[in-house]
């Protein structure tokens, strides 16, 4: 049913990477509380969005940089140029491009590219991949279970006592917790089973929605919630492991 946009999906991310990413060199702009855009994220999301309108004219663009004001709707395509902005302006290789397609209420494709592996990772309704090849989640006993965490806002400070306690007491149950600065790679490391947990609070449908569905088509579960106002995101690729942040989680807030 979705030929056509799954065949644009495929190529766009990788094509961009050769075709703006590779060839410009870039500026480093403050956007705010502790957060940073540069000339390549807007050049990026531009060209993306180029394209879509080309092929696709009636479509809505939820976008980072130019369309983070958009609401869904109907079909709509959602961009992250840059995930890892931070890593990226600082010359690390730890991001991503990121992209999904909605229809009908819910994802239907989405594509993560990691340049520094070369690694394209894609899920439809039928599955997920990376470079073609299919790709499952890690079915990990919870002890020796390693997740990924971004931080939260560091303003919201009464969130980031509740999150540095979750934490810290889901380590008791786990076996170690690490953190990579882009919630794409992340999502994709659990996605092909190399890691089997990410948890982060933010919501903005770029972030999370290309790299929860390819979770979601890789075997994992995803679970998200709202707390202090704010949304926190999770995948697992376990439903042990996910029953065991849910129950943490709960004893934290029953706590407090």
């Amino acid at each position: 049913m979705y030929q056509k946009e799954e065949k644009f999906i495929k190529n766009i991310l990788v094509k961009t990477y050769h075709k703006v990413i590779k060839k410009h060199t870039f500026d480093v702009m403050e956007k705010g509380y502790r957060d940073v855009v540069t000339t390549l994220d807007l050049k990026t999301e531009q060209y993306i969005i180029d394209h879509i309108k080309k092929e696709f004219p009636q479509d809505q663009i939820v976008s980072e940089e130019y369309h983070s004001l958009e609401q869904l709707q109907g079909r709509s395509w959602v961009i992250d140029p840059i995930d890892g902005t931070r890593n990226f302006a600082n010359h690390s290789h730890v991001w991503c491009m990121q992209i999904a397609f909605v229809d009908q209420g819910k994802v239907q494709t989405s594509a993560i590219y990691i340049p520094i592996f070369k690694e394209l990772y894609f899920a439809s309704q039928k599955g997920a991949w990376c470079n073609q090849k299919p790709m499952h989640v890690d079915k990990v006993k919870t002890e020796n279970a390693i997740v990924l965490y971004e931080h939260t806002d560091d303003s919201n400070h009464e969130l980031k006592d509740i999150s540095e306690i979750i934490i810290s007491n889901l380590t008791d149950h786990i076996a170690n917790v690490r953190s990579f600065g882009s919630i794409g790679v992340d999502y994709a490391a659990v996605a092909c089973g190399q890691f089997h947990g990410v948890i982060f609070w933010k919501d903005s449908l770029w972030d999370y929605l290309p790299g929860s569905f390819l979770c979601e088509k890789a075997g994992g579960y995803v679970w998200e919630t709202i707390l202090n106002g704010k949304k926190i995101h999770t995948a697992f690729a376990t439903k042990e492991l996910k029953d065991t942040f849910e129950k943490t989680l709960k004893q934290i807030i029953d706590n407090k």
